[in-house]
């Protein structure tokens, strides 16, 4: 819960190795105008628990933050996708939740990135929507570990506008696209391009279909895959389903299944996600307008739905949920919070053992299916962009504005006070000058002093120097980085000569 007036969208989660889990979500001030943006950060070990946090504040009073996708980083840190001031915006944090760069692509505007992935490289791949003088255009933007670009362009069905919403790698080490192109309402669809590893195109196919837009994808253990996307049935009015798609290895479109909790209705057009659980079982989640709550749907290993589909009705601890499986069999929702007598809305998470009753009370509601029409298209033709690249990690500053958490059903642990962001490593003074001294983390083997695009401008090896030499370095926000067996810590240093 803010400690101000303040209204978030619902939190990007990932999931680590080891179980410790990723939130990260935005927030705009809605006392100011424009709306002041900012960035909040927490990392929770397997019981909930507050293991690392950071909040910090775009500088910028201009178009609004938001955040749409996360990957996790080789370092166990995460890059976070999405838009600030109307541009595509890539942030890198540590593994202590801690700032390492920010970045807007740009050709013109009103541009932004809906996913991202982490190549075996340790390269990053975002996805998303551009402009180029023009309509939108779905863009790949190709970066190195550090956020610099590698290359750009734009794989389109002609003479149509769109934008790419999920990618996803593929066993083969290529990458699997999926998003929209539109020219009119009744002239849209959902479009799948597969990209070896090179991103070279091997296959595109586009599915014309009214307001056809993904949502997950999933491979299957033949190289197909199952795709989830969601169908608005009437223009202007919040109904529509889930529709679940079969894909074979080589772009072969199966059969299609929609899914209804109610017959009226089953789905806002954004609120859908699906996940698979260990035993095969695909679990997909769609809002239900007609009930106000989150049916839950499960289907078996070949995408077959069960009978009823579990109703959780909207609640303080469900509202518009998105579930993510775990590795136990446990599910994951996460969604907001909205008070409505306040306006404002809060991230929530929830984790649930699906062995035992929905802890804030569940129904069971008949599930409806039937199947849509689709025609083909194969066109695809390849533009080359070159964005404008900018920095602008030194004008992301820490927060005063900080968040609390809470239980809105009572049901869980008590929770541990929030964790210092950075406990372990400092330097002073900071703003510094010439020199600066540094503490705090016993065991540390190396130091490095990275600008904010990432380079290296200073390293300090064993014995280390109790006094850093900063002389020579030009004015501006750095990152001190410490390395021990203990792993990675970093803190920021302003140099003001």
């Amino acid at each position: 819960m803010p400690n101000d007036s303040m209204s978030a969208l619902p939190p990007v989660v990932r999931v680590l190795p080891n179980g410790d889990l990723w939130a990260a979500w935005s927030s705009w001030d809605i006392r100011t105008t424009p709306w002041s943006s900012r960035l909040h950060i927490r990392k929770f070990d397997p019981g909930g628990q507050l293991l690392a946090a950071n909040d910090l504040r775009f500088s910028i009073l201009a178009g609004g933050l938001s955040l749409f996708a996360a990957a996790l980083l080789p370092d166990g840190g995460l890059a976070l996708a999405g838009r600030f001031n109307s541009k595509a915006l890539l942030v890198r944090v540590d593994a202590s939740a801690q700032l390492m760069g920010a970045t807007h692509y740009s050709m013109t505007t009103a541009e932004a990135f809906s996913d991202v992935v982490v190549q075996p490289d340790s390269s990053l791949m975002l996805v998303g929507q551009c402009r180029d003088g023009g309509g939108f255009l779905p863009w790949i933007v190709r970066t190195d570990a550090n956020g610099v670009l590698v290359d750009a362009w734009s794989d389109r069905i002609a003479g149509m506008e769109g934008g790419h919403q999920i990618v996803r790698p593929t066993d083969d080490g290529g990458s699997l696209l999926l998003g929209t192109h539109f020219a009119t309402v009744d002239s849209s669809g959902m479009h799948i391009a597969k990209l070896d590893g090179l991103g070279e195109l091997e296959w595109g196919r586009f599915l014309s279909a009214r307001q056809l837009r993904p949502v997950q994808a999933i491979q299957r253990t033949d190289g197909g895959w199952f795709v989830l996307a969601q169908q608005l049935i009437e223009a202007g009015v919040l109904s529509g389903a889930p529709v679940l798609f079969r894909i074979d290895a080589d772009g072969t479109i199966g059969s299609n299944t929609r899914l209804w909790a109610a017959q009226q209705s089953s789905s806002p057009y954004s609120d859908c996600s699906m996940d698979r659980l260990q035993d095969g079982t695909l679990i997909a989640c769609a809002a239900v307008s007609v009930l106000n709550g989150t049916a839950v749907f499960t289907m078996d290993s070949n995408g077959v739905p069960e009978p009823a589909a579990r109703f959780v009705p909207d609640s303080a601890l469900a509202l518009r949920m998105k579930a993510m499986a775990l590795d136990n069999g446990d599910l994951l929702f996460h969604g907001e919070r909205v008070d409505t007598s306040m306006n404002t809305s809060s991230p929530l998470l929830a984790r649930w053992d699906t062995t035992s009753a929905f802890p804030c009370g569940s129904s069971m509601v008949p599930v409806y299916t039937d199947s849509i029409g689709h025609g083909l298209d194969s066109m695809f033709v390849r533009i080359l962009l070159s964005p404008l690249v900018e920095d602008i990690t030194a004008q992301i500053l820490p927060d005063t504005i900080t968040w609390t958490v809470s239980d809105p059903c009572a049901i869980s642990t008590a929770v541990q006070t929030l964790p210092h962001v950075g406990t372990g490593l400092r330097a002073f003074p900071n703003p510094a000058d010439r020199t600066a001294r540094w503490a705090g983390l016993p065991g540390t083997q190396e130091l490095a002093l990275l600008d904010a695009r990432g380079q290296v401008m200073r390293s300090w090896q064993r014995p280390l120097p109790e006094v850093l030499e900063l002389s020579g370095l030009p004015n501006g926000l750095y990152l001190l980085v410490a390395k021990s067996n203990n792993g990675m810590r970093s803190t920021r240093v302003l140099v003001q000569h």
